[in-house]
């Protein structure tokens, strides 16, 4: 349960939110996805109130700590499924796999198959996803679990460049040390509080 949460967020910054297990991290970033409901109080990003979800799910990114990716499909088939889902045109899945076959993330392994992929591999592909749609607020649990070190400075270099292009990123992570390197804040939940 979080309470009295209160903070704000220019845009193009990159935030972190670190606690202990139980402190309130994934349900934090659960609520500002619109995943879960809040029992009270506004949220607003962009002038826009989390009140109009249909809007609020198009300004947002959301990469939940166990992305449920099927482990059968290919990179390239796990894009479009979730570009379908996300209710992409034909044309623009085409041009979504068009770029990520340029891409330095993913562009080596796209014919892989998610089983085949390491854990990194796979965070990455969960990156990817939840930039589709190009969005100005991206949500991020615990990004980096299970990351090699490669993955995890491929991952953080998108993320600095999504930073200089504007866009707004709130992190999860137990990993003080790559919140300390990557986030231009820190907000610390203890038992659903934020701490001073």
């Amino acid at each position: 349960v979080l309470d009295d949460i209160s903070f704000e967020e220019p845009r193009g910054s990159i935030y972190g939110i670190a606690g202990d297990n139980g402190a309130g991290k994934s349900t934090l970033l659960k609520i500002l996805a619109s995943v879960l409901r809040r029992d009270q109080g506004q949220i607003t990003f962009q002038g826009l109130s989390l009140d109009n979800r249909k809007y609020w799910r198009g300004l947002t990114g959301y990469v939940p700590q166990d992305l449920a990716l099927d482990d059968r499909l290919r990179v390239r088939d796990t894009l479009a499924f979730w570009a379908s889902a996300r209710g992409f045109s034909k044309t623009e899945k085409e041009r979504i796999l068009t770029l990520a076959s340029q891409d330095p993330l993913i562009a080596d392994f796209l014919d892989k198959t998610i089983r085949e992929c390491s854990g990194g591999m796979a965070r990455r592909v969960s990156l990817i996803v939840g930039l589709l749609g190009d969005p100005s607020l991206l949500l991020l649990d615990e990004p980096f679990a299970g990351a090699d070190h490669d993955s995890r400075l491929l991952m953080m270099g998108r993320l600095r460049q999504l930073k200089g292009l504007g866009r707004t990123i709130m992190i999860s992570s137990h990993e003080d040390q790559v919140l300390d390197q990557l986030c231009d804040r820190i907000l610390y939940l203890k038992d659903g509080r934020l701490q001073p």
